[in-house]
């Protein structure tokens, strides 16, 4: 089992720069907007020959709110099933009344912990220095996440007094597969993740915008083991690049670009909504394996199942013949039958179709259905290739370059689709000018 470090402390004080310090990039939302991290964060990291599980936590705030009081559960909880504490102090500032909190709450789990004494570039306070000495927790560990200082020295210590005891490639496994759940603010992507998982990473409630920063974890089940990530909610409302809502929407579209699989997720009272064909098409323009999700069914007793599936396909044309599934990510109603969805429709992202069986298609589909003239000319489809899966990629060959009409080129597309079962996946087909297909 790989050991976990939970990076702990106050808002603002750089536990989500430690992070992507750690792995010298960009994976936890950082900004001087107090708060930012809500949920907790989990990341395979290897320091060394270890490979742990490290855990980005929210703030600890002596806020008395109820979102608030959620997050400071939790998070303490979570302190139960980790093998190490980094305590992250900000070394600019003096120690609060919440700092001495946070200390009670560290002893009373008698866990293993380092002091991080973050923020030392330049000027800090030598007096929260001294006093962090006294402390019990051993001398603090000074670094600066904003200048890369120290960040090997820590890591370096870690591995010392918390040596891996895992024996598998964590780490090639989660490259294997990986989910994004995106949707619509409040369509539920959080409490599918906890059901998924089986615990509460995720904060939920029926506030909007509850999921800031990405959380992510690793499920496993019968069929699969798997990265899924919880992304922030994309919403209505226009967003400027101050508005704190952008960043997290940006995150979100490179956790698309990133992730192999996209569980669009929606809420059933609002499927027909156009922010939903939006969100389609961002991961239609990324080629990613895509599968549908409609939220809450538990809340309505009559569902005319038929009836919203095709309205959602006249909404987004491009997605006919898509797998869509009915769920209560509350209740887990529907959940076997969405895993079993994924599996297939992962494998058919990977599916191979030889280049006989293409090319009897294509004679047959061209003898039905001639494409236009050009110019009085006849163009001859002369071969198709498949060159590439996951994204599936097509070449077809033909005797003029750029003359085939858009609503042909769709017309073969939807054919390729239906006639190999691609369940409405995006695809590549890139029309080639070539008097012999076999240069």
């Amino acid at each position: 089992m790989t050991k976990k470090i939970i990076i702990f402390g106050k808002p603002n004080v750089g536990k989500s720069s430690l992070l992507n310090s750690f792995l010298g990039k960009q994976v936890a939302v950082v900004n001087n907007y107090e708060g930012l991290t809500r949920d907790l964060k989990e990341i395979k990291l290897k320091i060394y020959e270890n490979t742990y599980t490290v855990v980005d936590s929210p703030g600890i705030t002596s806020c008395n709110s109820l979102i608030e009081k959620k997050i400071k559960k939790k998070t303490i909880l979570s302190l139960e099933k980790c093998n190490l504490i980094l305590l992250v102090i900000d070394g600019k500032k003096n120690l609060t009344s919440e700092d001495l909190e946070i200390f009670k709450i560290i002893r009373k789990s008698k866990k293993k912990t380092l002091l991080v004494f973050n923020k030392t570039e330049g000027k800090f306070n030598e007096t929260t220095l001294n006093e962090c000495k006294n402390l019990g927790f051993g001398l603090p560990i000074k670094i600066s996440t904003a200048h890369m200082q120290g960040i090997d020295h820590l890591k370096h210590i870690i591995s010392e007094i918390l040596p891996s005891s895992n024996n598998e490639n964590d780490l090639e496994e989660v490259k294997k597969l990986s989910i994004a759940i995106v949707g619509k603010t409040n369509s539920g992507k959080s409490t599918l993740l906890n059901s998924l998982k089986g615990e509460n990473l995720s904060i939920t409630g029926d506030l909007p915008n509850l999921t800031r920063d990405a959380v992510e974890t690793t499920i496993k089940n019968n069929l699969f083991e798997s990265r899924i990530i919880d992304t922030a909610g994309f919403n209505k409302s226009r967003s400027g690049e101050h508005n704190i809502n952008y960043l997290f929407a940006e995150q979100t579209k490179k956790k698309i670009r990133l992730s192999r699989v996209i569980l669009v997720l929606m809420d059933i009272d609002d499927y027909f909504e156009r922010i939903h064909s939006k969100i389609i098409n961002l991961v239609y323009e990324e080629n990613r394996c895509i599968i549908l999700a409609v939220n809450k069914i538990d809340e309505k007793k009559n569902i005319a199942e038929k009836a919203i599936i095709n309205k959602i396909y006249s909404l987004t044309p491009q997605i006919r013949g898509l797998p869509i599934y009915f769920i209560s990510a509350k209740k887990k109603i529907g959940l076997d039958s969405l895993i079993l969805g994924i599996k297939k429709q992962y494998d058919t992202w990977n599916k191979r179709i030889s280049t006989g069986k293409l090319n009897s298609w294509l004679q047959m589909l061209i003898k039905k259905n001639p494409p236009p003239l050009y110019n009085g000319k006849l163009i001859k489809l002369k071969y198709i290739v498949q060159v590439s899966t996951s994204p599936p990629k097509f070449n077809i060959f033909l005797n003029f370059r750029d003359v085939l009409k858009n609503q042909y080129k769709r017309f073969i597309e939807n054919k390729l689709k239906i006639n190999f079962e691609m369940n409405g996946l995006p695809l590549k087909i890139i029309y080639k000018k070539s008097d012999n297909p076999y240069e």
